[in-house]
């Protein structure tokens, strides 16, 4: 406690090391924005588990509106 500062990292190294992502980062960084991406960036046809939800929910939606039209005209 006599005014000289604790021995190891200073304080805005610290703070800014963890910034600096390695390149085998998940999320871009402020580097990443204006490299250049090679190879393709979306996939061209949807997966199949993807093209399985929307049939799924194309049907769901299609068989509850016969239900629903098929009881409105049992009512009436």
């Amino acid at each position: 406690m006599n005014g000289e500062p604790p021995p190891g990292l200073n304080l805005p190294e610290a703070l800014t090391r963890l910034l600096k992502a390695p390149r085998s980062a998940i999320w871009p960084t402020p580097e990443d924005r204006h490299r250049l991406r090679l190879g393709r960036q979306r996939p061209r046809e949807p997966s199949r588990a993807v093209m399985g939800v929307w049939i799924w929910a194309i049907l769901y939606n299609v068989i509850g509106f016969a239900i629903l039209a098929t009881l409105w005209r049992t009512m009436h």
